[in-house]
């Protein structure tokens, strides 16, 4: 109780009618007190009672009528063959992936989607807030279950509260070691691990990683670091911290135009030669390429000089001039299990039933990868 007490009034209330719903005390389209009822019945201001109600319905909780006041929403209990459901599953996805091979999850959800009699609708997104709206609004428009590629980690309330009211949602690509949420993504650590692998067979001891991301806040470039670190160390390799570059994005993100970005990441490359690195593994194709581009504008050859590992196997290594040794994603399973678990909750009546699936990958061996020629390596 002391620590209730510790919360904002607001915050209080807000506790008090989430627990009230999630117990099933109010039940879906109950009217709750008007903003000057709530106030008069916890003894607070009418702008804390305000506050209190737009958070609930901030969390999906509750939705309201103008003149008419708040109400229960029971849209995330409604089963798909209730009256007024409409059979509809939606993909949330960014609109950096709806492009080259990133459209087989699109492929593989409606294959199984089709197959069971529903129908799949896409909404592309362009920032966390236009997300957030979609996460809010679609279970509110009927829409019977979500698979959700997340941008950046954002909006675990909506996921919690989605979670313990038993809407069924699946993030693919990204997923949430804190929240209880399905997820359906390629075996990113494994991938890592072979591409370590594929260079120390090659010869390479001193092996960079390079990301954009910082590990803390994507959990694809989290697990690809982390298997990078054990194949290094399960083939005998050191961890060398000068070999390591995370978070690259926001230590370019202020710099004022692309000559002292590229600038930039040239010197990051420069240090790594100097600590005798002989071999690259980037966080993903696009962070391949870009490095590819600045070694070249260094005059390293690759891969006589340095050999360089992307992740993905997108269409974009068709178009620049070296066949990039990668690590492949099945993007369409991912997308069609990710369906399938989403048809199960609402089939089988699994809503609060966790499931984490990995989809296997597989080293693709081009061009860019060859023998390491530093003898002292």
């Amino acid at each position: 109780m002391a620590n209730e007490e510790k919360k904002p009034l607001y915050m209080q209330i807000f506790e008090h009618y989430r627990q009230k719903i999630i117990n099933k005390e109010l039940l879906p389209d109950d009217q709750l007190p008007t903003e000057m009822e709530m106030a008069e019945i916890f003894g607070v201001s009418r702008i804390t009672a305000k506050r209190a109600l737009e958070e609930l319905e901030r969390a999906g909780l509750i939705y309201r009528k103008r003149g008419q006041g708040s109400f229960v929403l029971g849209l995330y209990q409604k089963k798909v063959n209730e009256p007024g459901t409409k059979n509809v599953i939606s993909m949330i996805i960014p609109a950096t992936s709806m492009q080259g091979r990133n459209m087989d999850y699109v492929k593989g959800a409606t294959d199984a989607i089709n197959q069971k009699g529903y129908y799949l609708t896409f909404h592309i997104t362009e920032d966390v807030k236009h997300e957030r709206e979609l996460l809010i609004n679609l279970p509110k428009n009927g829409i019977s279950g979500i698979i959700y590629y997340p941008i950046s980690r954002a909006n675990f309330d909506l996921l919690y509260t989605m979670h313990i009211t038993g809407y069924p949602i699946v993030t693919i690509d990204k997923h949430y070691e804190s929240i209880p949420v399905s997820y359906v993504t390629c075996d990113n650590f494994d991938g890592a691990y072979q591409a370590v692998t594929h260079l120390v067979e090659l010869g390479h001891k001193n092996i960079a990683f390079v990301a954009t991301a910082d590990i803390e806040s994507i959990s694809t470039v989290r697990q690809r670091f982390f298997g990078y670190c054990s194949a290094l160390i399960e083939h005998g390799l050191q961890i060398n911290e000068d070999h390591i570059v995370l978070g690259l994005a926001s230590k370019i993100r202020y710099l004022k135009n692309e000559v002292e970005k590229t600038d930039y990441i040239k010197s990051v490359l420069e240090k790594l030669l100097k600590k005798k690195v002989t071999a690259v593994i980037a966080e993903n194709d696009y962070v391949a390429v870009t490095v590819q581009k600045a070694f070249m504008g260094m005059g390293v050859k690759i891969p006589k000089e340095i050999s360089l590992i992307g992740f993905d196997n997108l269409d974009v290594l068709e178009h620049v001039g070296i066949m990039l040794t990668t690590v492949e994603q099945d993007f369409y399973m991912i997308g069609k299990t990710a369906a399938e678990i989403v048809i199960e909750m609402l089939e089988n009546d699994k809503r609060t039933q966790i499931k984490k699936i990995t989809i296997p990958v597989k080293l693709i061996v081009k061009e860019s990868t060859d023998i390491c020629r530093y003898a002292g390596s």
